[in-house]
């Protein structure tokens, strides 16, 4: 078949079934999933908020594009949209993570609340992925810019334990390895624990004999519950963050039928005489816009300005 005959027959096709219902099935489909992509910049902090109001446009601009008109419809939009890409988002991040075999290593990050006299880094648990039930060994390395032993800072593990809506924080004091060897040069730390089958999530921390801090972490980790439970972990958390674009797009949406609305009843009362239409200024002979009318004689319905004292059409003379 030619080419021309093809896009021919190609746009016939796509006119018919752009009429059907499931041309908007499709779209929204795809604004599902292009919502889905677009939320993991959300969690970057030079374009979040610019996501955040991209996602709600997004949504709303498009159905615009394709010509849809209707409130009702704008309104009811955004949930399968939204929702949908609330459960790709969660399918996911379940799958990047229970696919993970090996720990990230977590280092501190200079400022935010560290000190800059301690570092810790190569923070670790080993396993990563395993069955519940048994020990899990973490160990990280604090190096510090002056001479010290293990006895001059307290390290620790912390730990949070999620059991459906129910979670735990609690911190465990770590052994330093080596016990004279100086944190100048590096020491590490490290601490065993049996987990369950929870959803964790760890970080370090150390404090100095001054109350000095600093962190790594948190991450989430060890691996220990079941997919169905991070599916539903992630769900929940991506629909809060969910929240702030799905709410936005309401109040677009609201700014768009109020405009409408105003137009119509403007354009309504114009044509039942309740408001009167506007008239263009007339130009004189010196190419000067005339003064608008103040009043309208009653013998012609001519225009007069308040000024003259007869009607300049019908030679009415006016009292005072």
């Amino acid at each position: 078949m030619p080419l021309p005959d093809f896009l021919s027959a190609f746009r016939e096709k796509f006119l018919a079934f752009r009429k059907t219902p499931w041309f908007r099935v499709l779209y929204l489909v795809l604004l599902g999933l292009i919502v889905a992509q677009l939320f993991p910049f959300t969690l970057a902090s030079s374009v979040a908020c610019l996501t955040l109001f991209l996602m709600p446009i997004t949504v709303f601009v498009i159905p615009y594009w394709l010509g849809e008109r209707k409130a009702r419809r704008f309104a009811v939009n955004a949930v399968p949209v939204f929702v949908l890409a609330i459960l790709v988002v969660g399918l996911l991040e379940t799958s990047a993570l229970t696919g993970q075999t090996t720990a990230e290593e977590l280092h501190s990050v200079p400022g935010f609340g560290s000190s800059p006299t301690m570092a810790l880094s190569n923070g670790t648990v080993a396993p990563f992925h395993a069955p519940p039930n048994q020990d899990f060994a973490f160990r990280v390395k604090l190096t510090t810019t002056v001479n010290g032993t293990a006895s001059n800072f307290s390290v620790y593990l912390n730990l949070t334990a999620i059991d459906g809506f129910a979670r735990s924080e609690p911190s465990f004091r770590m052994t330093a390895e080596n016990v004279s060897a100086n944190t100048q040069n590096g020491s590490w730390f490290a601490t065993s624990l049996p987990l369950g089958g929870s959803i964790y999530g760890y970080g370090f921390s150390v404090t100095d004999l001054d109350g000095n801090w600093t962190f790594a972490g948190p991450v989430l980790g060890p691996i220990t519950a079941s997919s169905a439970a991070f599916f539903g972990f992630f769900v929940y958390v991506t629909s809060l963050f969910m929240l702030i674009p799905f709410s936005f797009y309401y109040v677009i949406m609201f700014m768009w039928w109020y405009t409408v609305r105003m137009r119509r009843t403007r354009a309504r009362m114009m044509e039942s005489g309740e408001l009167a239409i506007p008239k263009a200024p007339t130009k004189s002979g010196r190419g000067k816009a005339t003064k608008a009318s103040a009043f309208t004689c009653t013998n012609c319905g001519a225009d007069v300005s308040e000024t003259d004292k007869k009607c300049p059409k019908c030679g009415a003379v006016f009292e005072d």
